[in-house]
């Protein structure tokens, strides 16, 4: 088999399989899968993967069950199925981030975990590049591109059309019986560093104000991770 191609931005699936790493193996539903790259590298570490995307056929690791799901979709799988589901360069791409994370606490045993990555929208780099050019990181085609450029974009069906922040992915998943266990980023990034110590400093200085509960917001991870890789456990709560 040729190499699968991964979607994901650079250190991403790493990332993700070193959060897997230290859980106890179980069922995994990979959506969305792609070609199945993470799918094989999960089963290399001994998990049992359902590899899940829109089209069957994009699939390219086999390996009998491979599930097709469109997740902007109610999901034709029962409750309770799988001990953790992870979701990778996926939240992004969809209409209604709120109905995919209660679909996935649906799928989740109680106690299982939920890994899911995106790009980070608070970061520094990417507030800066919102407030110069009214877009942020990863989401150009909010841009001032017209529109007959834009859907000439080969790419331009599969955009990110859904920013979210980890405040917000924070709300979702605690509306929906998670809690964050941990978060990482692929890597830090940091432009117009004449200016970024200022702004990460200023930025800290007015968050302790506001928001004192949550030390993450201040956080190395937030202010300069490009992408989060967030693992959050399934509480129990019935949703």
């Amino acid at each position: 088999m040729e190499d699968l191609v991964r979607y994901s931005a650079i250190k991403v699936h790493d990332k993700v399989l070193d959060c897997m790493k230290v859980l106890e193996r179980g069922a995994v539903l990979d959506a969305p899968s792609g070609q199945g790259a993470l799918s094989k590298d999960l089963e290399k570490l001994g998990f049992e993967v359902f590899p899940g995307d829109i089209e069957r056929k994009n699939i390219q690791y086999r390996n009998g069950r491979c599930i097709q799901l469109d997740l902007n979709k109610p999901l034709p799988l029962k409750d309770g199925t799988f001990d953790y589901v992870t979701c990778v360069a996926g939240i992004e791409h969809l209409e209604n981030p709120h109905h995919l994370i209660k679909e996935f606490s649906r799928l989740i045993k109680r106690k299982g975990s939920l890994v899911i990555t995106t790009p980070n929208v608070m970061a520094i780099k990417s507030r800066l590049k919102f407030l110069f050019y009214s877009y942020f990181d990863f989401f150009e085609y909010f841009g001032p591109l017209p529109p007959e450029v834009k859907h000439k974009l080969k790419d331009f069906d599969f955009q990110h059309i859904n920013p979210i922040s980890y405040a917000e992915m924070k709300f979702i998943l605690e509306k929906y019986g998670f809690k964050i266990d941990r978060i990482e980023s692929n890597r830090m990034v940091r432009k117009w560093k004449m200016i970024h110590p200022f702004l990460k400093w200023h930025i800290k200085y007015k968050t302790r104000k506001k928001s004192q509960e949550d030390p993450l917001l201040i956080s190395d991870t937030i202010l300069e991770g490009e992408h989060l890789i967030v693992v959050a456990k399934r509480e129990g709560i019935e949703v």
